[in-house]
C-alpha cells in the first residue's frame, strides 16, 4: 500500500494538481459560484433570512447548485487523463516502467478525486449559513455529502474509462458529457416516458394504483440522480413516496459498483498486449 501511496506517477500528479496557478482559479471560481449565488437570493430576499427555522429555499438552491457544479466540474477532471498522455506522446514511455495498467488508472483517478474532494470539503462551510436558518437536519445533510461523494466517484470513472478508450481528448470529452446526460437526464426520462406508456396501455391496472408502486420501475427512478436529490432535498414528486427502499442508499450501491466496472474495464482497455476473453485460445493479441 505504502510502495502505491508513493509511486512516482501519483505523487507526480499530485503537485501538478495542487501547485498550480489554474487550481487555485478553479477553486475560488466554484467557491465563488456556490456562494455567491445563494447570498444573493437570500438578499433578494431579506424577509426571509428573519425566518429562522423556515427557510428550506437556501438548502434546495446550494444543493441544486452543488450538484451542478459536480456535474460540470468531476467529468472535465479524467477525461483527458489518457488521452492527453497519447496526445502529448508520453504514454507509451509510461508504459514501459514497472507500474502496472491498474495503478496508471488508479493513479490517475485518485489525483482527480483528491481534487474533487477538497472541492466538496472547502464548499461545506457555505452550508452552515443552511444550518443556522434551521429546517434541515444533520441526517440530510449526510445523506448530500454521499450522494455528491457517489457522483464525483462515477463521473471521475466515467471520464477515466472515455479517455482510456477514446484517443482523442475533444472526443471523449463530448462523450463523458454525453452519458453523464443520459444518466443525469435520460434515466428520468425514460422512467416517466415509460410510466405513461404504462397507464395509456394499460388505464384498468392502475385506476388504483400508480407506476411508482412498480419495482422494475422504482429501480430505475432509484438510478436517477435528481429524483434522488429530490427525496434527499425533502421534495418528492407525485405519488413518490409509493418507493419501497432508500433511494440515496440504492443509488449509491448501483453507482459505486459502475464506478469500479468501469476502472477495471479501463484498466484493461490500457494494457499494450491483452487477451481476448472470448478466446478459447491463450495467445495474446496485440493491439496497434
Amino acid at each position: 500500500m505504502s510502495d502505491f501511496l508513493f509511486n512516482p506517477l501519483l505523487v507526480k500528479e499530485m503537485r501538478e494538481r495542487f501547485r498550480s496557478r489554474k487550481t487555485m482559479l478553479i477553486l475560488a471560481i466554484y467557491l465563488f459560484v456556490m456562494g455567491g449565488i445563494p447570498m444573493g437570493f437570500l438578499l433578494m430576499d431579506p424577509l426571509k433570512a428573519e425566518a429562522l427555522g423556515d427557510n428550506r429555499d437556501l438548502f434546495l438552491i446550494s444543493a441544486g447548485i452543488h450538484y451542478a457544479m459536480v456535474c460540470f466540474v468531476a467529468p472535465a477532471l479524467t477525461a483527458g487523463a489518457i488521452s492527453g498522455e497519447r496526445e502529448r506522446q508520453t504514454l507509451h514511455i509510461l508504459l514501459t516502467t514497472q507500474l502496472s495498467t491498474r495503478t496508471i488508472i488508479l493513479s490517475k483517478l485518485i489525483t482527480s478525486l483528491a481534487f474533487s474532494t477538497l472541492l466538496l470539503v472547502a464548499s461545506m462551510p457555505l452550508y452552515s449559513i443552511v444550518m443556522l436558518y434551521g429546517s434541515v437536519s444533520p441526517e440530510q445533510m449526510a445523506q448530500l455529502v454521499l450522494f455528491l461523494a457517489v457522483n464525483m466517484f462515477f463521473l471521475g470513472s466515467l471520464g477515466l474509462f472515455c479517455s482510456t478508450w477514446i484517443k482523442r481528448t475533444s472526443i471523449s470529452t463530448v462523450t463523458t458529457y454525453g452519458i453523464a446526460f443520459f444518466f443525469v437526464v435520460g434515466t428520468g426520462l425514460l422512467f416517466f416516458f415509460i410510466g405513461e406508456s404504462l397507464q395509456q396501455a394499460h388505464p384498468e391496472r392502475y385506476v388504483n394504483s400508480n407506476v411508482w408502486s412498480m419495482y422494475e420501475l422504482q429501480m430505475l427512478a432509484g438510478m436517477n440522480p435528481i429524483i434522488v436529490l429530490f427525496d434527499i432535498l425533502g421534495e418528492s414528486f407525485d405519488q413518490s413516496d409509493d418507493i419501497t427502499f432508500a433511494p440515496w442508499l440504492f443509488f449509491s450501491c448501483v453507482y459505486v459498483v459502475l464506478s469500479f466496472v468501469l476502472v477495471i474495464w479501463s484498466a484493461y482497455l490500457l494494457k499494450p498486449i491483452r487477451r481476448k476473453w472470448w478466446s478459447w485460445k491463450k495467445r495474446p493479441v496485440r493491439v496497434q
